[in-house]
């Protein structure tokens, strides 16, 4: 078989191919469903997955027949779709809702229509889960009035095997050892204590995530974290002056994807990861090597930039969004990726609404993948780099009345009468010999 749809929704990313070849445990994928009913767009996805690894095995349940095999797996409130998943390893398991497999979106017109088949990522995301020894924990920095995030987002974390938990440091005293990343969104600043805290977690190799907001300023002691890690973040809001870099308001960026080990399932995929309202980055590791020969030590990575155009809007309340004089020119990073020599590793992005669910969904998600793929990248789970949902969406192909005459014509009479013309011809020779 060849699949020829144009987003190729019946084959099987490589992300998934190189997981599930490398399988070396037993997992069951139960369908609750008789086969001959499954639906033939996840059964031919499946069958993918059977024809890659033969360590994968499915079997259909058949409600009726097996009307309680659930009870064991999912909530007793919840009801069974049809075609969903439990997957199972030794003695764990995930399910996985059928009523998921698909996402929808509304219209300009308040249509409601299929967006993007997420089956492949789902499925992958649980099998990871199953075979995965231990579940690393990430920690969101809680007591500064941080944004918290929406439970799709969690979601989204917790379907790529992670533990999701708040930490407070003033009542913690210290990072606990099994963070696997730290994440902090502050809309206030850190204190001395916590900086502290913070310093000894990613001295020992720690991994953090942070999220700037570019109506927040005077954030004294987190600046001076990320400045320590050659990064300087820049007052006030960016505004790109490409018009192919934002869209609707030039406040709405849609940043370069720059090639990195973060965002490699991203880079050059024609996916657009949306920055509303972003403040600006800039690597200043020459400016800090001239004052401490240890700035070298920590290797600083673009993952998302402005163009060149861009420049940094000091005041925020001006009733004006061309460029003033007091105005910071670029171009900016909007994300950047930092290691250091002692095996830490953070990411710093300039954008702490892009997990909105509205700023999401405006890219179907790409801005969720984005940051999954840093979190994996930071805790060096490469296997797990977001494996991005499938598109529905099809363009109707726009074909003039002489063409479809034509091709009728060359179907319908001219390529049989040549078929059939060769067919006598060979005829007439063979009665001739």
């Amino acid at each position: 078989t060849v699949d020829v749809t144009a987003n190729k929704i019946y084959s099987l990313s490589k992300q998934t191919k190189k997981i599930i070849k490398g399988l070396d445990k037993e997992v069951t994928i139960y369908v609750v469903n008789k086969e001959s009913d499954v639906n033939s767009s996840y059964a031919q996805v499946w069958k993918e997955y059977k024809k890659n690894s033969a360590k994968i095995k499915f079997v259909y349940k058949d409600p009726e027949l097996y009307p309680n095999f659930t009870k064991k797996y999912v909530d007793s409130s919840e009801e069974v779709a049809n075609d969903s998943m439990i997957i199972k390893c030794g003695k764990k398991y995930r399910y996985v809702s059928a009523n998921d497999y698909v996402s929808y979106s509304y219209g300009s017109d308040y249509s409601y229509s299929a967006d993007s088949l997420q089956l492949e990522s789902l499925t992958t995301e649980a099998i990871n889960y199953v075979i995965s020894d231990s579940t690393p924990v990430i920690y969101t920095l809680s007591g500064h009035s941080e944004q918290s995030f929406d439970s799709s987002t969690t979601s989204s974390f917790e379907g790529d095997n992670y533990s999701v938990k708040t930490l407070n440091l003033l009542t913690e005293q210290k990072v606990p050892d099994d963070c696997s990343v730290l994440i902090n969104g502050a809309q206030k600043d850190i204190t001395k204590d916590e900086l502290k805290m913070i310093k000894t977690y990613m001295k020992n190799g720690g991994k953090m995530y942070v999220f700037l907001d570019a109506r927040v300023e005077n954030l004294t002691n987190l600046y001076s974290l990320l400045q320590s890690y050659n990064v300087e973040p820049q007052k006030g809001v960016v505004v790109e002056s490409d018009a192919s870099k934002y869209t609707q308001y030039p406040i709405y960026l849609l940043p370069t994807i720059e090639s990195s080990d973060a965002t490699s399932a991203q880079y050059n995929s024609n996916v657009y990861v949306l920055a509303p309202s972003a403040k600006g980055l800039k690597d200043i590791t020459e400016k800090n090597a001239k004052k401490d020969s240890s700035a070298s030590d920590y290797t600083v990575t673009s993952l998302l930039s402005t163009s060149d155009g861009a420049y940094s809007k000091v005041d925020t309340s001006s009733s004006t969004l061309n460029k003033e004089k007091k105005d910071i020119s670029g171009p900016f990073d909007i994300s950047v990726a930092v290691s250091d020599s002692s095996g830490g590793r953070m990411i710093v992005t300039g954008c702490t609404n892009m997990l909105l669910q509205d700023i999401d969904q405006a890219v179907s998600g790409a801005n969720t993948d984005f940051v999954l793929n840093g979190v994996n990248y930071l805790a060096e789970q490469k296997s797990k780099i977001s494996i991005r949902a499938k598109s529905l969406k099809t363009e109707n192909a726009v074909v003039p009345a002489f063409n479809q005459k034509a091709t009728l014509i060359m179907t319908v009479f001219v390529i049989p009468l040549i078929i059939l013309a060769i067919g006598i011809g060979i005829v007439i020779k063979r009665r001739k010999l």
